[in-house]
């Protein structure tokens, strides 16, 4: 896996999503044809963590976390040498989790407290052992 692609997932496990989503839009440019996909989805989970963490977005992150799934479903188990099965059962769980949450809900200590556990429990990019 290249390097840009290494310093990518790098941010995006520190949890620099915004950084991690311009990386990945950055790099594929450059990438294999057969890593494009999960690039892409890569980049679109970044930028719904982003959205969900920094701007408290509820809809946009649940339709760019489903978009990336549905790319991912398809790139299970493994995908240049990241496990991406384990990936799309994480996306899936914070997906229903942020579907749980009232729609209407943008302020206020529940909302921060919420937003504050799904922070703990985002998903990792992992490689394959």
């Amino acid at each position: 896996m290249p390097s840009a692609l290494d310093t990518a997932i790098a941010a995006f496990n520190r949890g620099d999503y915004f950084e991690a989503a311009e990386l990945f839009e950055q790099s594929a440019a450059a990438i294999d044809a057969e890593l494009k996909d999960l690039v892409g989805a890569l980049n679109r989970i970044a930028a719904a963590m982003h959205l969900r963490f920094e701007r408290g977005a509820r809809q946009g992150a649940i339709n760019l976390l489903s978009q990336a799934m549905l790319t991912l479903d398809d790139l299970k188990p493994e995908r240049g040498g990241i496990d991406t099965g384990r990936l799309f059962d994480e996306i899936y769980a914070l997906t229903e989790e942020i579907r749980a949450a009232p729609r209407d809900e943008r302020a206020g200590l529940k909302h921060k407290a919420r937003i504050f556990l799904e922070r703990r429990r985002a998903p990792k990019i992992n490689r394959v052992k």
